[in-house]
């Protein structure tokens, strides 16, 4: 697991709070993302959607890059790849688990959901941040 997500959650996962562990996981992806791109206007998803997107960055929007910009399908696939996952992360595990309180974890689904959320950790974390000029 990434630093970002298992070091945020250790001790909740030890104490069997899988659900809040998912939670928090998503939280510190979230504050790692805004720092990294010293944006607090928005976040989480939308944030790494913006992120991710493979257009030039503009005032205010920068980007996340995995890779250079040559132009490819490969540079656009990896990016639009990145946004989506992040978005669905976001949507489908983090959103229902802060606003649906009826939602428990077992261990092997919460895990599931942590190395989901390490992936995107180490994409936001290994890409470069790439400024409008």
């Amino acid at each position: 697991m990434h630093p970002w997500v298992w070091g945020s959650v250790q001790g909740l996962w030890s104490s069997g709070y899988f659900r809040e562990a998912v939670s928090v996981a998503a939280r510190a992806i979230n504050a790692q993302s805004q720092a990294k791109l010293a944006r607090r206007d928005v976040g989480e998803g939308i944030l790494l959607s913006d992120a991710f997107s493979p257009s030039a960055p503009i005032r205010g929007h920068p980007r996340l890059r995995l890779t250079a910009d040559d132009g490819g399908e490969t540079f656009k696939n990896r990016h639009n790849g990145a946004a989506a996952v992040a978005r669905g992360l976001y949507s489908a595990i983090r959103n229902p688990l802060a606003h649906e309180h009826d939602i428990e974890l077992e261990g092997n689904e919460a895990l599931e959901y942590l190395a989901a959320f390490s992936i995107l950790a180490r994409w936001v974390e290994q890409s470069t941040v790439g400024n409008a000029p």
